[in-house]
C-alpha cells in the first residue's frame, strides 16, 4: 500500500508491503524491516541490521500548518531525533455530489459464509461505484456484493463455487 506524507514539510512516498518483515520502499529507496511494538506508541524496529527505539504519538493540528483535512498527523521520534508527519490515507473518503465516496484500493470481503454462485467482473475490468461486482449464496439467499467506488478490478481472488468464511477477500480493486 502506498501512502504519500509529508515529513517536517517535505513531501514523500512510502510504499509497504505487510508481512513478518516489512518490504517498504521510500521515496527511491528500497529496504526490508522488522517492527515490534514494545510499549504502547513505542516501537523496536530493524533496519539492515541497525537497530532504532522509535516513539510515535498522535499529533492535533496546529494553526496556519498546511495540511489535508483527511491526513493523520503524528509526532514521531526516533533515537531521539523528533519528526513532524502527516499521513495521508490512500483510502480516503472524498466529498462527491453530497455524498461520502471512498478513494483508493478496495478489498471487496464476504458479508457472511457462503457459496461464490457468479462473478460479475474480471480482472482488468473497470467498474463505477454502487456496482455489483460478485454474488455470493447464504442461508438459500444471493447476495450481489457491490464495490463502494469506481476502479479498476486488480485480482478477482475467488472462482464460483468456491466456499468463502465471512470476511473473506473476493476481489481487489484498485
Amino acid at each position: 500500500m502506498k501512502f504519500p506524507l509529508t515529513i517536517n514539510g517535505r513531501e514523500h512516498t512510502l510504499e509497504v508491503t505487510s508481512g513478518k518483515i516489512i518490504s517498504c520502499r521510500f521515496d527511491a529507496a528500497q529496504f526490508e524491516a522488522e517492527a515490534v511494538e514494545i510499549g504502547s506508541g513505542v516501537y523496536s524496529l530493524l533496519i539492515g541490521g541497525e537497530s532504532f527505539h522509535v516513539r510515535i504519538a498522535p499529533s492535533p493540528a496546529r494553526a496556519g500548518e498546511m495540511t489535508s483535512p483527511d491526513a493523520n498527523l503524528y509526532h514521531v521520534q526516533v533515537d531521539g531525533m523528533s519528526y513532524a508527519i502527516a499521513v495521508q490515507d490512500p483510502r480516503r473518503w472524498r466529498r462527491g455530489r453530497g455524498t461520502l465516496v471512498r478513494e483508493g484500493r478496495q478489498q471487496i470481503t464476504a458479508p457472511m459464509p457462503g457459496k461464490v454462485v457468479r462473478l460479475l467482473v474480471a480482472a482488468g475490468q473497470a467498474v463505477e461505484a454502487g456496482q455489483g461486482v460478485v454474488v455470493v449464496e447464504a442461508m438459500k439467499m444471493q447476495n450481489e456484493i457491490k464495490c463502494h467506488a469506481a476502479g479498476t478490478v486488480e485480482k478477482v481472488l475467488v472462482s464460483e463455487g468456491q466456499a468463502v468464511a465471512a470476511g473473506e477477500s473476493l476481489l481487489i480493486i484498485e
